[in-house]
C-alpha cells in the first residue's frame, strides 16, 4: 500500500495502492478474479497464492495489506489459515470467500478474526462485491490505527505539555510559572489577577474558550489561539483541571505551545494534496508536454511563485513549461557555457547532474541571475535534474518569496516528485517510441572483443571454423539477472556450450532448438550492452557479434539520445563506433503491425518469448509450461500467471481502440 511507514510499522496514510494477497486452490477463478479485481478497482495488486502453505510463504516475503481466502481448500480450510495468519499478523484485515453459506461457518470465522465475509454466488459477477469489501477492510484497519495514533499523540500531549503552567479563578490569573511568564514576556507579579481571556486569548477564540465547562475542559485537549507579548499569535493545546487553591475551587491549564506543530501540519496537508493532485496528473497525462505542464502549474497553485521546466538544446537550458512570474525566465542568462560560480540554479542542476538548493539569494555573492531573481522577489530556489537512469531529460526550477523556505522536508518531497516525473516521462517515450512510425536506425560496433559473447565466440572458435553469434532479445528477470536469446552460427555447438557455461558472467545455458540453426537461453548475472540501452528507449533489434567485435542493430525514436546512449556504451565497454545512422519510416517494416508491450512486466516479457523460443504455441508443443517454468526456475502456476497476464495485455494492445 502506498503510505508512508511511522516507527518502523506499514501505518496506513494513503490508499492510492493496495496489495492483496488471493489464496484459492482454483486456479482458473482466482487469475481471473485476480484480473477482475484489478480492472474493477486499479488501486489493488493481487498476488496469486494456490494453497495454504504458499500463503504463509507469501505472507512472510511480503507485506500484503489485506488476505482473501477461500474457505474450501485441499490440505486445510480458509479459517485454519486464518488462524494460523492470525497468530503474526493480528491486525490484516481478512475476507472469507465460501460456497458453504451456513451460520456455523460464520460463526467459526468471525471468531477467527475474520473481517468481512462473502458467500458465493454464481449467478452474478461478485467482483465489484469483493473490490469494495477489499477497501472498505483496509479503511476500517486504516480508521483503527489512525484513531490509535492520535491517541497516543493526544497522551504524549498530556503527559509533556505542561511549558506553561496557569491556575485561574473567575478568570482573573492566580498562579503562573516562569514559563508562562516567559511566553508573554511579562513577570510573575505582574501577571497575578491579569484577566487571561481579555489579556491572552485571541478574540476570534474568546466565545468558545468561555464555553468549555468543566466537563468538556476536563476531558481531553484543547486548541486556543493566545497572543504573545509581542502581538505575535501562537497556536497552543491545553489541558485543564479543577483543584483546590487557597481553599477554594480553581482551575488549573496547562499549555503548550504548538505553533510549529500547527505549521507542519499544514505543511503536511499541502504536500499530501499536492502530491494526491499531481499522481492524478501522472495518470491523465497521454504526453510529455500535458505532463510537464500539469507539474509545473500545480506546483505554482501550491505556493510557488515560479515554476518552470527546462530541457538542454545546443548547450542552452530552454524553457519548454513556465507557471507564475516568468520576466525572469525570459531575462536570465541560461547558456550552460559560463563559468560554474556566474550559474543560475537550473544552470548548475544541469551541468553537475545534481540537484541545487538555494536558502536565501541574499547570502550569494552578486551575480546577474541574483539580481534579476531579487528584483522579482525571490529569495529561496531549487532546481533539479529530471531524468531516468542515467538520461536527463531536464532540469525542474522553483522559487518562493520567503527565504528558507523549503525546508529539508519539502526538499525530500520534490526530489521523489523529481524521480516520478523522470520514470514517468521515460514510459511515454518509450510508448512513443513502440508506436512511432518513423525513426532512426543505427548499426553500433563495440570493438575489441568488449561484449561477453565475444569473449565466447574466441574460446569456442577453431581454425577450421570461427562461430558468429546473434542476439535476438535481452530481458531483465527482475532479479538482477539479464535473459537472453542466441543464435550461434558455425562452429562446435558442444563446445560452444561448454565454453559459454564456464564464462564468468553466464549462470544458465538452455538450448532452444529450432529448425533452420542452434538457438540458446542465455541467464547473464549483470548488464549486456543490449541491455545497457533500456533506458534510452533503444530497441536493439539484433547485435551480430564475433570474436573480436559486436554490431548492434538498433532504432531510435530520433537522434536526440543517441549521444549520450554511445557516451553509455563507451564508459562501460570502450570503443565504438556508429557504423550508420538512417532516417527511417516504420510503416512498411516487413509489412508487420506493431502492437504496444509497454504494459508487460518484465517478468511478463519473459514468460511471453520464453514459451515462443521453447515452442509452447506450436503443434505439437515442443515444451511444456512444466519445462519452461524449469528452465526459468519458477514454479508452475508461478509462470501460468506471467504468462496468462502477458497474453491478455498484448490481446488488449492489439484488438482494443
Amino acid at each position: 500500500m502506498t503510505e508512508s511507514p511511522t516507527d518502523g510499522h506499514r501505518g496506513v496514510s494513503s490508499l492510492e495502492t493496495i496489495d492483496v494477497l488471493l489464496v484459492d486452490d482454483n486456479e482458473r477463478w482466482a487469475a481471473f478474479t485476480a484480473e477482475e479485481l484489478e480492472r474493477q478497482e486499479p488501486s489493488l495488486r493481487v498476488e496469486l497464492a494456490f494453497g495454504a502453505n504458499e500463503a504463509l510463504s507469501a505472507l512472510r516475503e511480503t507485506e500484503h495489506d489485506c488476505l482473501v481466502v477461500d474457505y474450501r481448500m485441499p490440505e486445510t480450510n480458509g479459517i485454519q489459515l486464518v488462524e494460523r495468519v492470525r497468530e503474526s499478523r493480528p491486525e490484516l484485515p481478512v475476507v472469507l470467500v465460501t460456497g458453504e453459506g451456513s451460520e456455523t461457518v460464520a460463526a467459526r470465522a468471525i471468531d477467527a478474526g475474520v473481517t468481512d465475509y462473502l458467500p458465493k454466488d454464481p449467478k452474478i459477477d461478485q467482483t465489484p462485491i469483493l473490490a469494495g469489501k477489499i477497501r472498505n477492510a483496509v479503511e476500517r484497519r486504516a480508521l483503527r490505527r489512525a484513531i490509535e495514533d492520535s491517541e497516543q499523540r493526544y497522551r504524549t500531549v498530556i503527559e509533556q505539555s505542561r511549558d506553561a503552567i496557569v491556575i485561574l479563578r473567575d478568570g482573573l490569573i492566580l498562579f503562573c510559572n516562569e514559563r508562562f511568564a516567559e511566553f508573554t514576556d511579562s513577570s510573575v507579579d505582574d501577571l497575578v489577577d491579569t484577566p487571561f481571556v481579555e489579556a491572552f486569548v485571541h478574540e476570534a477564540d474568546r466565545e468558545r474558550f468561555r464555553g468549555i465547562d468543566r466537563e468538556i475542559l476536563t476531558d481531553g485537549v484543547h486548541r486556543v489561539r493566545l497572543v504573545t507579548g509581542d502581538g505575535t499569535v501562537a497556536h497552543c493545546e491545553y489541558t485543564g483541571r479543577e483543584l483546590a487553591y487557597d481553599g477554594a475551587s480553581a482551575t488549573m491549564l496547562s499549555i503548550r505551545d504548538v505553533t510549529a506543530k500547527r505549521l507542519k501540519e499544514v505543511r503536511h496537508r499541502r504536500e499530501r494534496n499536492l502530491n494526491r493532485h499531481l499522481q492524478r496528473a501522472l495518470v491523465a497525462s497521454r504526453t510529455r508536454e500535458e505532463l510537464e505542464d500539469a507539474v509545473v502549474t500545480e506546483l505554482a497553485d501550491q505556493g510557488y511563485d515560479l515554476v518552470w521546466f527546462g530541457t538542454v538544446v545546443d548547450r542552452t537550458l530552454q524553457p519548454r513549461v513556465v507557471a507564475g512570474d516568468r520576466r525572469y525566465v525570459d531575462e536570465v542568462e541560461l547558456s550552460l557555457e559560463r563559468t560554474e560560480h556566474e550559474c543560475e540554479p537550473s544552470v548548475w542542476a544541469a551541468r553537475t547532474g545534481t540537484a541545487q538548493v538555494i536558502s536565501d539569494l541574499e547570502a550569494l555573492f552578486p551575480a546577474d541571475w541574483r539580481e534579476l531573481a531579487l528584483e522579482r522577489g525571490f529569495r529561496a530556489a531549487i532546481a533539479l535534474p529530471v531524468g531516468y537512469e542515467d538520461v536527463v531529460y531536464g532540469v525542474l526550477t522553483a522559487y518562493r518569496s520567503g527565504p528558507d523556505s523549503i525546508d529539508d522536508a519539502e526538499r525530500e518531497f520534490l526530489r521523489d516528485l523529481a524521480a516520478t516525473v523522470g520514470y514517468a516521462i521515460h514510459h511515454m517515450d518509450a510508448r512513443k517510441a513502440l508506436t512511432a512510425d518513423h525513426g532512426v536506425e543505427a548499426r553500433i560496433e563495440l570493438q575489441d572483443g568488449a561484449h561477453y559473447l565475444s569473449e565466447i565466440a574466441a574460446f569456442a572458435g577453431v581454425e577450421t571454423s570461427e562461430p558468429e553469434l546473434v542476439v535476438h532479445s535481452t530481458y531483465s528477470n527482475g532479479d538482477g539477472e539479464v535473459v537472453q536469446y542466441v543464435t550461434l552460427r558455425g562452429g562446435s555447438t558442444e563446445r560452444f556450450r561448454d565454453v559459454a557455461a564456464d564464462h564468468p558472467i553466464v549462470q544458465d545455458v538452455v538450448p532452444v532448438r529450432r529448425a533452420e540453426a542452434d538457438s540458446f537461453q542465455f541467464t547473464v548475472d549483470g548488464p549486456t550492452p543490449e541491455s545497457t540501452l533500456a533506458p534510452f528507449n533503444a530497441r536493439v533489434r539484433s547485435t551480430q557479434v564475433t570474436a573480436d567485435r559486436a554490431v548492434l542493430r538498433i532504432e531510435l525514436p530520433s537522434r536526440e539520445n543517441l549521444d549520450a546512449l554511445v557516451e553509455r556504451l563507451e564508459d562501460r565497454y570502450g570503443r565504438v563506433s556508429v557504423l550508420s545512422l538512417v532516417e527511417r519510416e516504420w510503416a512498411d517494416r516487413d509489412g508487420t503491425l506493431a502492437v504496444d508491450t509497454s504494459a508487460l512486466t518484465e517478468k511478463q516479457a519473459v514468460a511471453l518469448e520464453a514459451a515462443y523460443r521453447h515452442g509452447y504455441f506450436e503443434q505439437p508443443r515442443r515444451s511444456s509450461a512444466t519445462d519452461i517454468a524449469n528452465v526459468l526456475g519458477v514454479s508452475h502456476s508461478t509462470y501460468l500467471q506471467h504468462l496468462r497476464a502477458a497474453q491478455q495485455k498484448v490481446f488488449e494492445a492489439f484488438y482494443c481502440d
